[in-house]
């Protein structure tokens, strides 16, 4: 047990007391140090994920699709709506449909056909008025979503009788970027007298 009075002389000395506020110091710096590093990581957060919504991007969402034969060609119709869901302005420069097929049994081989918007005649919405046909490009404001058909036709001797095995339709927006959806099955139509 300390005496009195080497217990006073301690309180009274002054590099006990400068130990002591060097060792409060010490634990305030540490602590708004790791506040600092808190907000810092968080403010690095905010800042990505805005970044992240001025990043380009476009979403397919495919509502229906059909596929015609006619004698020389095949034509494909895509109700589909496309979404910018980026704070930035975008629009749609270039719509393909890549089609695969079965040159052999474990042999595939991908064709990709341009939207094809003089073609938007042949699609008639079910009350008989022509459809809504995209026009390339197509302007898509933020936040915003445009809708309409995707046209392609497909010469017949591209596949030669060959089977298709996926349907998938790529997007490219006005900064290059590419979006496609995952693959697409397709509701036949067959109209074998139709004019080409």
């Amino acid at each position: 047990m300390m005496p009195m009075e080497q217990s006073v002389s301690l309180l009274s000395d002054a590099r006990f007391w400068i130990s002591v506020l060097a060792a409060a110091t010490s634990g305030w710096s540490a602590f708004n140090s790791w506040q600092s590093r808190r907000l810092a990581k968080r403010a690095l957060s905010i800042s990505e994920h805005q970044e992240q919504r001025r990043r380009p991007q476009l979403t397919i969402y495919i509502a229906g699709g059909y596929r015609r034969y006619l004698p020389d060609k095949q034509l494909f119709g895509f109700l589909v709506s496309v979404s910018n869901p980026s704070d930035i302005n975008n629009s749609v420069a270039q719509a393909e449909l890549q089609v695969t097929y079965l040159l052999d049994r474990e042999i595939k081989a991908v064709w990709r056909v341009p939207h094809t918007p003089s073609l938007g005649e042949n699609v008639a919405e079910a009350n008989g008025r022509l459809a809504n046909v995209f026009s390339l490009p197509a302007r898509i404001e933020g936040h915003q979503t445009a809708a309409g058909w995707l046209v392609f036709s497909l010469d017949n001797n591209v596949i030669a009788g060959k089977t298709i095995d996926a349907h998938r339709i790529i997007l490219e927006d006005s900064h290059g970027a590419s979006t496609k959806t995952e693959p697409i099955l397709v509701r036949d139509w067959t109209d074998e007298t139709a004019e080409s």
